[in-house]
């Protein structure tokens, strides 16, 4: 059977310590992070894969339902919480089991259960195309937040940080310039300068070793960005 990699989100030892026992339980399931705030979780799903999620509703700053509803690219969610009131909300997000606290081994095995038929039954299945995501998911200072690409004029390089500029605003987020070129999509948007990457659609004329933006806005274009950049507003 395929290894399984899993992470705990969940503001409580207690939980923590169930889970951790519990998981150790079965030899297809690898612990990979426990994290004790929904905002370090998504801090980790940034940069690592993983195939279930097991996730507490309340928990200090970010909730678990404000962090699925954050999240474009889920995992298997296995909801577990001490109250009952949001079982029929969590399943909007398509949740593969709800346990309430305290739970036991049964329950536990059961959840796991539904996670391994809902694998089989993507490998019966011809899988529907998935939808080109719409947006990033940024960590800026302690919220999660959902930026779409038609929203975003362009980003600017600013240490270990990078600016994204809207037309309303601009919003700081701890994340390379690399990385957020590896999200967005390249049809969109096109690296100009080391530092800058700018939305195709906002691009106005480029002279000398300037790029102008519908809204007046002025930076600089690299000499080993220009001609690709040309050549990307000729198409």
């Amino acid at each position: 059977m395929t290894l399984l990699n899993c992470i705990i989100v969940d503001d409580e030892e207690g939980a923590h310590r169930v889970l951790k026992h519990f998981i150790g339980q079965l030899k297809h399931l690898k612990l990979n992070g426990a994290f004790f705030t929904a905002v370090e979780a998504m801090e980790y799903l940034y940069h690592h894969k993983i195939d279930i999620l097991f996730l507490d509703i309340n928990m200090p700053g970010l909730t678990g339902m404000e962090m699925l509803e954050a999240m474009s690219n889920k995992p298997f969610v296995i909801l577990t919480t001490a109250y009952k009131e949001h079982a029929l909300e969590s399943y909007k997000y398509d949740v593969v089991d709800y346990l309430v606290k305290p739970f036991d081994f049964k329950s536990f095995l059961s959840a796991i259960d539904k996670v391994i038929n809902r694998l089989g039954a993507g490998k019966r299945n011809i899988d529907p195309p998935m939808e080109a995501p719409d947006h990033i998911v940024l960590k800026v200072e302690n919220d999660i937040v959902k930026l779409s690409f038609d929203s975003i004029l362009y980003t600017q390089s600013y240490g270990n940080y990078v600016k994204f500029f809207t037309p309303e605003k601009m919003l700081l987020s701890q994340i390379t310039t690399q990385e957020v070129e590896s999200k967005l999509p390249p049809k969109l948007f096109i690296r100009v300068h080391k530092s800058y990457l700018v939305a195709l659609r906002e691009i106005s004329k480029i002279s000398g070793g300037e790029l102008f933006l519908k809204d007046g806005t002025i930076l600089p274009i690299g000499k080993f960005y220009r001609k690709n950049v040309i050549d990307m507003l000729k198409n």
